[in-house]
């Protein structure tokens, strides 16, 4: 295996966070928006607006996703994923180096630049 599990959880949320489950979801798009608050400057009014169109959560569950940080919830979410739903997930890997491809359907490896077109 050329990648860490780290960069698995990355690949397979990326590309298949609609098989997550509405928890998942949740804690995703809430950790999404959080991102996006950090560095602006009318914080307040933007997060106010955020929590009435529910894309930050106020339920428990979404937190306890993030308890552990982002990296273990992806990690968790994966791994529940691929337990559960492997058969519809593609591991798309390059034939040549064993790494990653960008996505399930890339042909040509971003790291050794391998075409298997």
């Amino acid at each position: 295996m050329g990648y860490s599990e780290i960069e698995l959880a990355e690949y397979v949320v990326k590309h298949y966070a609609g098989l997550l489950t509405l928890t998942q979801k949740k804690a995703l798009k809430h950790h999404q928006h959080l991102l996006k608050l950090a560095d602006n400057p009318d914080r307040e009014r933007v997060t106010l607006m955020y929590t009435r169109n529910k894309w930050l959560s106020e339920e428990p569950e979404t937190f306890t996703q993030l308890d552990g940080g982002y990296s273990n919830f992806i990690v968790n979410c994966s791994k529940e994923l691929l337990s559960n739903q492997g058969a519809d997930v593609v591991i798309n890997t390059c034939p040549q180096c064993g790494r990653l491809a960008r996505t399930p359907l890339a042909k040509q490896c971003r790291h050794c630049f391998f075409d298997w077109h």
